[in-house]
């Protein structure tokens, strides 16, 4: 009986014990669980404290700095501080801001939370606000000649189902005649596939969303005017004869001012780019040039690239070139000629004209987005001539007029910019179609004047360790 009861007790010793580890185990694991789960939920705060450093400071780089006086494009602070209460916890984000390339910023932003930090970059362009809009025009914007077609779409993210503003001019936006189409849902549109779009063959067309009506935008003074007689009409008289116009017109005392040019950003960028080398090198022999030959970059005179472009028509397939080239004086690209840039930008300081026939393409990758497609400096005109074609992404940018002819084409993925005082845009009996995309506002090498505003643009977030 007693070993009965000693073998019992035992094994009641034995349960108990084992009951007593699994409940240390299970304990254990709790207590580890919940630690992991606080270190998680402090780790996930410190980051949304961090994030909230970033958009602090874009408040201040479009308005004032914390001190309530200096303009807030010019702070570039090295440790700021501020102090935010997330429930039962208490953060802090510390923000730097350093100047890059281009006119780019970066702000870095630590996020701390009871111990645990959390650090975040932002890339940020400042950007002119006449970036916000798809065909801008500095004086006049002209529709002239059927069948004259314009359409303008929204393209990529962020937008909602248009672009902020359709067309902006400064002085007048003139409908020549009522039989010249703006945004008409009724006509036929193919257009070539953007930066974000999957890949397609060459020439491959896609099928955009269908047109909404235009949001226009005009200083107090500027006309909006159709007829030869230039006549002065409102939006329900538009709308009356078929042109597909919003229901207001944006007023304003004046444009947004259109940001300059820095054009030694794009020769440095050229001057780095050695893509071409091999295309110099036999343009070059081919023509007896043995500065070309010799030429890795890609910063040419107009001679030099007029022996590249002959080069590339000669059977050069495909007659394309890579990166960001900048041609020290102007461009004539001849009947039939083609052109085809990759991942680049096309900077010219003289006109740039496309000929009967003739075609020129800046495309980019959603890596090279945000660069420009055409920039044409000093006084020079994009003039896109009869039958021609012309497809860019990015900023189409002239600081002369922007001329489409008869039968031409010009297609946009990005947002088109004449500057010319007299005459900014015209679109005579060709076709013009612009995507607007967001990214433009992230173009680098503009500047802007130290008292017109700015919008703060995040191109790019990285985590850092």
């Amino acid at each position: 009986m007693q070993r009965e009861k000693g073998a019992a007790l035992l094994a009641v010793l034995i349960v108990l014990l084992v009951v007593a580890g699994s409940s240390s185990s299970f304990i254990w694991f709790m207590d580890r669980e919940q630690t992991r789960a606080g270190l998680r939920m402090r780790t996930a705060a410190a980051a949304a404290v961090a994030e909230a450093g970033v958009h602090r400071a874009l408040f201040f780089l479009e308005s004032v700095a914390p001190d309530g006086a200096s303009p807030g494009r010019m702070w570039r602070p090295v440790g700021y501080s501020e102090v935010l209460t997330l429930g039962q916890l208490e953060g802090r984000f510390t923000i730097a801001i350093t100047d890059g390339p281009g006119g780019a910023l970066a702000i870095t932003s630590t996020g701390e939370v009871a111990g645990v930090r959390r650090r975040l970059r932002a890339k940020v362009q400042l950007a002119s606000p006449a970036l916000m809009v798809a065909l801008f025009g500095t004086s006049f914007v002209r529709l002239e000649r059927p069948p004259a077609t314009t359409v303008i779409l929204p393209y990529g993210g962020g937008l909602a189902d248009r672009p902020w503003v359709h067309v902006a001019a400064g002085q007048e936006l003139w409908f020549a005649t009522t039989d010249v189409s703006i945004n008409d849902p009724s006509k036929p549109l193919d257009a070539a596939a953007g930066p974000l779009d999957g890949p397609a063959p060459p020439g491959s067309p896609t099928h955009p969303r269908r047109p909404g009506p235009i949001r226009v935008l005009l200083p107090r003074s500027a006309g909006l005017t159709i007829d030869q007689d230039h006549r002065r009409v409102d939006v329900q008289e538009l709308r009356a004869m078929g042109i597909y116009v919003d229901g207001v017109v944006l007023r304003t005392e004046a444009l947004p001012r259109v940001p300059d040019i820095d054009a030694s950003y794009y020769q440095t960028l050229a001057s780095e780019n050695v893509a071409n080398a091999g295309v110099n090198l036999a343009a070059g022999e081919r023509f007896g040039d043995d500065i070309l030959a010799r030429k890795r970059d890609s910063l040419y005179t107009p001679e030099q690239f007029e022996h590249v472009q002959t080069f590339l028509q000669s059977g050069f397939v495909p007659p394309q070139l890579h990166g960001a080239i900048y041609i020290t004086g102007g461009l004539a690209l001849l009947e039939g000629h083609r052109l085809m840039i990759a991942d680049g930008t096309l900077v010219a300081e003289g006109t740039v004209q496309v000929s009967e026939g003739a075609s020129l393409e800046v495309t980019h990758s959603a890596a090279t987005r945000t660069l420009p497609g055409i920039l044409v400096l000093r006084a020079g005109a994009l003039l896109v001539t009869h039958d021609a074609r012309v497809r860019a992404h990015g900023l189409v940018f002239a600081n002369s007029v922007i001329d489409v002819g008869d039968g031409a084409y010009l297609d946009v993925v990005g947002a088109v910019l004449g500057a010319d005082m007299g005459l900014s845009f015209r679109n005579s009996a060709g076709s013009v179609v612009i995507r607007y995309d967001p990214a433009v506002l992230g173009t680098p090498g503009l500047l802007t004047s130290d008292e017109a505003p700015v919008i703060a643009w995040v191109t790019a977030w990285e985590d850092l360790p």
